[in-house]
Formats: structure tokens, C-alpha cells, sequence
């Protein structure tokens, strides 16, 4: 963040973080949508004039722009999601979760519950999916933005419902958020399910045991035993060969055939209990946190290298209304250039949903992800370059970098003004400001149609 904005980098942060993360999120994305959009001024009520409004810290102005939005009602102020979808979808996972856990209880069988039942919906599937998820959404190589639409199809479904679809432009903040909340919705079914447990064996008696067409010997389940319960084998005690060999069970059994049916119980069921917390309720407490930090990082990272709150701040400042970006030089009318059919290559500044066929978009994003591109081998084109620009917007310091950068890596490259909605005399006035502009940087200027 530039120095020009004359405030630390984390005040800006603390203002949009002063409500939580999520609402963090909503109003920052709010913010760059807003900043998107044209004009960036705010209206005549929310601003200050004259040498005044120059004194106020960016802090201000965005605490005006946060006054403005409020007043404009649901449609156009500050969005708030849909957690209702949350807290239903949550609903819903934990009576699934509780009776899961239900229905294996009430087993309608005279054998006792299979121990390796429970394990398996409750321990080791659940495991399984944290660990998915965790490649999905830490692991992976793959994790751009322009990949995330098609390898999450789920997740736009849910932004949908949670009307965030409008925040899709900015994926690499709105879908760290979304896969937080997932984990958490897989956290709801275990702790429902554990909850199922505690519930309905406090009022009956389930017993417990196992059987195996492939196992055939107990001391390979002691070992296998000893395998699953090393996580807590310090706290609670595996099963050992006597307990196995006394709760084994065939598809002959009966209830009550055999002895030690209540050793079955009381052996058996702290080893469930502790296999749903090591692997069904920790892992995935643990990677919804990690997936918390990852978000807040990232947004925090983008608040702090975003050119957007410096490119709010001055279209504050700077009127070019009223006091344009003039020289003394003769106003000289630029040569017109037909885009579609010249053979050249489209870069738009400042203007991310142009009709345009263009290469790349500068001056929405984050500034350090515009340098890196200027700075690689996708800037260097093989044809001349026309620099897009509306001519209502502000000659600012980044452009005259981009335009650096560009001619730098580029034989030709052109300013092109390119505008349908400015009236003659106020394109009079703003078209000095460009011909000034374009001198003073040695860059030839068009006018595109």
C-alpha cells in the first residue's frame, strides 16, 4: 500500500476487521466492487470540500463509504450472507449424524453390534473425508482461482444460496471462507453422532463385539486393535486378547450363548468413544482451524496489497471535475484508431468487465499481482500494445509504472482513450489532462472507437 495514503497498512486491516471475519470479508469485497465500478466518488453528502476533504485519513473516507452503503438499503449496501443455509444445512447434518448413531445402536439382530460398524461410519470414513479435503484444499498443486469454479462445483451451489455469487470475482478470498464453513458442517455430524451415543447408552444396555470372514485369528485383531488405538493408547488401554476372544461372535451366536457379554460392553465401548474423537471430531477440528487462519491471512493479505483502498482515496481527493491535470500546451485532438480491426494486442486499465477481447486487466487487483505480471514473459507481446483506458478515470503514479513496465517489455505500446458516455466539453477537459500525461511519460495517445 502506498505511502501517499499516509496510515499504516494495518489500520486499514483493523477497520475492515473490526465485526469478526466473516463480516470482515463482506465488507471488504463489498469495498472492491464498489471501487470496480465507476464513478469512485462518493456521493456530495458523504464528502467533505475543498482543502478539508484533503486533511481526512483514508480511514475516513472509508468509514464514509461504509456510511453511504448502510443508507442505501439491502439491495446496494453491505452484504450480509445467508446463514440461515448454514444453520439449516447444520440442522439437518446433525439429526442425519444422531440417527446414524441411532440406527446402529438399534441393531434389530440377536448378535451384539459389530464393533467394526460404528468404526467405519463414525472413526475412519469421517478420517477419510478430513483427509480428502485437506488435499483438496491444502495440498494440492493445483489451486488457482480460474480452477477453483470447476474443481468445487458444490461450492458455488452453496454461494448461491448463501447470495455470494456476486463476490465470484474475488475467489481466492470468498472460497477460503466457504471451505472454513464446510469443515464445520463435517464437525457437526460427529459431534451429533457422539452426542447419539452418550444419549441413548445412558438409559440402555448395547453390547458389543466383532466378527470377520477374513480375520480369523484373534491376535491379529489385538494387533489391529493396538494399531487403531495407538492415538489415546496412553489414556485408555487397547483391547487386549482376552476381551477379543471373549467378544467374538459368529453369524450362529446368540444373544446370551456366550459369557462375558458384559465385559463385551464395558471393554469395548471407550474404544469407540475415543476413536470418533481421534479421528472423526480432532482431525477435523484441526484442519478447520488451519483452514480459518489460511482465510484470514489471505485477506489480510489482500487488504494489505491492494491498490484499491489508494485508488478510492484519490478519486476523494483529486476532483479531476474540477481541477484537472492540465499543461499550458495547445489542446491537440488525438489521432482516432479503430480497435476491433487493428492488430494489436487489448490491455484495460481499470476496467474488469470490458467488453473488449483483452489480454490482461491492470489496476483492480492487487498491485504486487499486476507488477508480477508486468515483470513476466506474459507482458512481452508479440504485437503492439494498446493500454485501454476510460478517459473519466485518474492519471495516478500505477499507471505511469504499468505503462513503464510495459514499454520496457514492448516495442509499441499505445494509449488508447476509449469512451461512450462523456460529454463533449467535459472530454475536452479531460483530454488535456491525458495529452499532458502522455508527453509527460513519452507514450503516443489515441482515441479508440
Amino acid at each position: 500500500m502506498s505511502s501517499a495514503l499516509s496510515v499504516s497498512s494495518n489500520q486499514v486491516v483493523q477497520f475492515f476487521f473490526k465485526d469478526g471475519a466473516t463480516t470482515a470479508m463482506c465488507r471488504w469485497l463489498d469495498f472492491r466492487l464498489f471501487v470496480a465500478q465507476k464513478p469512485l466518488s462518493l456521493t456530495a453528502s458523504d464528502t467533505a470540500s475543498g482543502d478539508a476533504s484533503n486533511t481526512l485519513s483514508p480511514v475516513d473516507y472509508l468509514r464514509r463509504w461504509e456510511q453511504q452503503a448502510l443508507q442505501q438499503g439491502s439491495d446496494d449496501g453491505l452484504t450480509t450472507p445467508a446463514r440461515w443455509v448454514l444453520l439449516l444445512l447444520g440442522l439437518v447434518i446433525a439429526v442425519v449424524g444422531f440417527a446414524s448413531m441411532a440406527g446402529v445402536l438399534n441393531y434389530a439382530s440377536q448378535q451384539p453390534v459389530n464393533i467394526w460398524v460404528p468404526l467405519l461410519l463414525f472413526a475412519f470414513l469421517p478420517l477419510l473425508f478430513t483427509l480428502s479435503s485437506a488435499y483438496m484444499t491444502v495440498l494440492a498443486p493445483a489451486r488457482e482461482p480460474a480452477r477453483l469454479a470447476s474443481a468445487h462445483p458444490l461450492l458455488l451451489a452453496l454461494a448461491n444460496k448463501l447470495r455470494l455469487t456476486h463476490f465470484l470475482p474475488y475467489q481466492k478470498v470468498l472460497f477460503p471462507w466457504m471451505l472454513w464453513q464446510t469443515q464445520w458442517l463435517g464437525l457437526v455430524f460427529s459431534v451429533a453422532a457422539l452426542l447419539a451415543f452418550f444419549a441413548l447408552a445412558t438409559f440402555q444396555d448395547y453390547q458389543f463385539g466383532w466378527s470377520s470372514t477374513l480375520i480369523s485369528d484373534n491376535r491379529t485383531m489385538v494387533h489391529m486393535m493396538a494399531v487403531v488405538s495407538w492415538p489415546w493408547h496412553w489414556l485408555v488401554a487397547s483391547p487386549g486378547l482376552e476381551l477379543i476372544s471373549q467378544s467374538r461372535f459368529s453369524a450362529q451366536d446368540v444373544m446370551g450363548a456366550g459369557a462375558g457379554m458384559g465385559s463385551r460392553q464395558s471393554g469395548w465401548w471407550p474404544t469407540l468413544v475415543m476413536a470418533i474423537m481421534a479421528y472423526g471430531i480432532l482431525p477435523r477440528v484441526a484442519l478447520a482451524l488451519l483452514l480459518r487462519w489460511r482465510f484470514i491471512r489471505q485477506l489480510r493479505w489482500s487488504i494489505a496489497n491492494s491498490a484499491d483502498v489508494e485508488q478510492f482515496v484519490l478519486a476523494q481527493q483529486h476532483r479531476q471535475s474540477h481541477e484537472p491535470l492540465v499543461s499550458d500546451a495547445a489542446l491537440v485532438l488525438p489521432d482516432e484508431i479503430d480497435i476491433s480491426t487493428t492488430p494489436a494486442d487489448l490491455i484495460s486499465w481499470q476496467q474488469p468487465d470490458t467488453d473488449w477481447p483483452v489480454v490482461k486487466n491492470l489496476g483492480s487487483g492487487d498491485w504486487l499481482e499486476d507488477e508480477q505480471w508486468l515483470a513476466s514473459a506474459d507482458s512481452k507481446r508479440p504485437r503492439p500494445v494498446l493500454l485501454v483506458v476510460d478517459p473519466a478515470q485518474t492519471p495516478t503514479g500505477e499507471l505511469a509504472d504499468c505503462i513503464e513496465l510495459l514499454q520496457h517489455n514492448n516495442t509499441q505500446v499505445v494509449l488508447v482513450l476509449v469512451s461512450s458516455e462523456v460529454e463533449d466539453e467535459r472530454y475536452q477537459t479531460l483530454l488535456k489532462s491525458w495529452q499532458y500525461f502522455a508527453s509527460r511519460h513519452q507514450i503516443p495517445l489515441k482515441k479508440g472507437y
